[in-house]
């Protein structure tokens, strides 16, 4: 699904609406979307986060599933560490 372009207007505004969404909590995440799917990916400090935006993403209309590929960062030692 890498670098493939959506070409149906509606999911292209869904996506752009998610994004912003997203981005409005402080986090930036890659969104994609085909067929109804939404695909997260990326990195957030908590779980919470991650939490917070797969029932933001859940929540909006038009959305049919979610796979949630969000990474959590830890911080030990100064160093992050990514847990899913």
């Amino acid at each position: 699904m890498a670098n493939e372009i959506n070409s149906n207007p509606k999911e292209v505004e869904l996506e752009a609406l998610i994004i912003n969404r997203i981005r409005q909590m402080g986090e930036h995440m890659h969104v994609q979307i085909k067929d109804g799917v939404v695909h997260l990916s990326g990195t957030v400090n908590e779980f919470e986060a991650k939490r917070e935006i797969m029932t933001l993403v859940q929540s909006i209309a038009g959305v049919h599933e979610v796979s949630n590929n969000i990474r959590v960062a830890r911080v030990s030692d100064g160093e992050f560490e990514n847990y899913s």
